[in-house]
């Protein structure tokens, strides 16, 4: 197996720090956009804060803040049309309860505002969910109604079959005044999730998380989390467009940007499964932070048919070697070509998508004055199953996972798997993952007893 050191010098630094640096002033400025607000609840009348419920009285001073501030209030498709400046909120609700139609809608009508319901077609007409007649009813006092999917499942995680199946709106829905838009459950959504929504003729989905740098892509509008605060916050956040993720946005550049300057590292390879042209399988963006003997971080950011990926290593083997490399990519399906800087000099990279399945991927990078490669690729060949491989000069790694099949209602939150790797850390490994929401932890054991955890975030 080749040596990747190389002798630490800080112009190898300069180049990568300094976009780490831009991007984290993007981010910032990502963050002072005003329009559209979004704000998701689901439960009304009950606890604010995690549980994204609401009071009748909080969302009536919701409504009242926005108002003062100079907000329009718009349904969802209409916010995804509207002028990229113009003052436009929404009021969202998702999962379709019943509570939405006896305490959120006498609100809203009383205030001369539309909201937008999204609902779970699985769930209709259930106890503590809205009936057929309550959908009815609010479609005609002006509200979007919007769908949720057939039975609330972890969209990015199924097959393309499982997609048609949860995108497809029923019939009797389809054929009157069919939804517009629709709200990914758990934020969780990718380039196929996009596609197949469009495919069944919505024009705009709800993504979650922090606002975009440019124009929001139509499919996948931004919505940031509601926080226990909001009663003295909102204004602030939807100023700035704050999220729960920008500290973690912050963060996840800005220390790898800034680790160089507090000592000498060798340099070493990429983190052996980073694509830095990843797209076919990225939401709007995805944070994770991984402790595994050595720490490692990952950013991607995407804008349209654009993203940016970053990954740092630190604490890599005995000489506590590190790596900091980002990428630009561009897709034109089902094709994605990255280029950029580590630092070692250029990056390059490249991505194909497999019609619905996954991608192929591989990267080169110059080290010792020498091109090193890697490859590696996710294949998803049935709902909630996720076969993986990569390979570079440190080692190979195989992988299988699998969401246990309980609360299925919440996208399978537990997800086990395990595999092998070969060359560095050599052995078997086992994992286990258990997401809330949007957010994941991982934690591992591997070869040689080797623990390691990773808190991941996307939207």
């Amino acid at each position: 197996m080749p040596n990747p050191a190389v002798p630490f010098t800080p112009a190898r630094l300069r180049l990568p720090r300094l976009l780490l640096a831009v991007l984290a002033g993007l981010a910032l400025l990502g963050t002072a956009r005003s329009a559209p607000v979004v704000l998701v609840y689901h439960q009304v009348g009950v606890s604010g804060g995690a549980s994204l419920g609401i009071s009748p009285d909080a969302l009536n001073r919701r409504i009242e803040t926005l108002r003062r501030m100079g907000y329009r209030f718009v349904t969802s498709s209409e916010a995804a049309r509207a002028p990229v400046r113009e003052r436009v909120a929404v009021i969202q609700f998702d999962d379709g309860f019943e509570s939405v139609y006896r305490l959120a809608f006498p609100v809203l009508r009383a205030q001369g505002v539309p909201g937008t319901a999204y609902v779970i077609w699985s769930r209709v007409g259930r106890p503590g969910s809205l009936s057929a007649a309550q959908v009815q009813e609010l479609r005609e006092a002006g509200w979007e109604i919007g769908t949720h999917t057939h039975a609330h499942a972890a969209l990015a995680d199924l097959s393309p079959a499982g997609l048609r199946r949860e995108l497809t709106v029923p019939e009797q829905e389809a054929a009157g005044a069919a939804p517009r838009c629709v709200a990914y459950p758990l934020n969780r959504h990718d380039a196929r999730v996009r596609r197949e929504a469009r495919g069944q003729g919505l024009q705009c989905g709800v993504a979650g998380g922090p606002p975009a740098l440019g124009r929001a892509d139509p499919m996948a509008l931004p919505a940031p989390a509601i926080t226990a605060w909001d009663e003295s916050l909102l204004p602030m956040r939807v100023r700035w467009g704050l999220d729960a993720r920008v500290p973690l946005l912050l963060l996840s550049v800005t220390e790898p940007a800034l680790d160089g300057l507090r000592g000498e590292h060798p340099a070493t390879l990429p983190p052996l499964t980073w694509n830095p042209a990843h797209y076919e399988l990225l939401g709007n963006g995805l944070i994770s932070a991984a402790w595994r003997g050595e720490r490692e971080t990952r950013l991607a950011w995407r804008e349209g048919a654009w993203s940016v990926n970053v990954a740092a290593r630190r604490g890599v083997g005995a000489g506590n070697g590190a790596y900091t490399g980002a990428g630009v990519a561009f897709n034109v399906a089902p094709f994605t070509l990255a280029a950029g800087v580590d630092r070692s000099g250029p990056l390059l990279g490249g991505a194909v998508a497999l019609g619905g399945h996954g991608e192929l991927w591989g990267r080169a990078s110059r080290l010792q004055g020498a091109w090193q490669w890697g490859w590696g690729g996710t294949f998803i060949p049935a709902d909630y199953w996720v076969v993986t491989a990569a390979h570079d000069p440190s080692g190979t790694q195989l992988g299988l996972r699998a969401a246990v099949p309980w609360q299925s209602g919440e996208g399978r939150p537990l997800r086990l798997g395990g595999g092998y790797r070969w060359g560095e850390r050599p052995g078997p490994f086992v994992e286990a993952e258990y997401r809330i929401g949007s957010y994941a932890l991982t934690a591992e054991v591997g070869g040689g007893g080797r623990f390691g955890v990773k808190f991941t975030s996307v939207w």
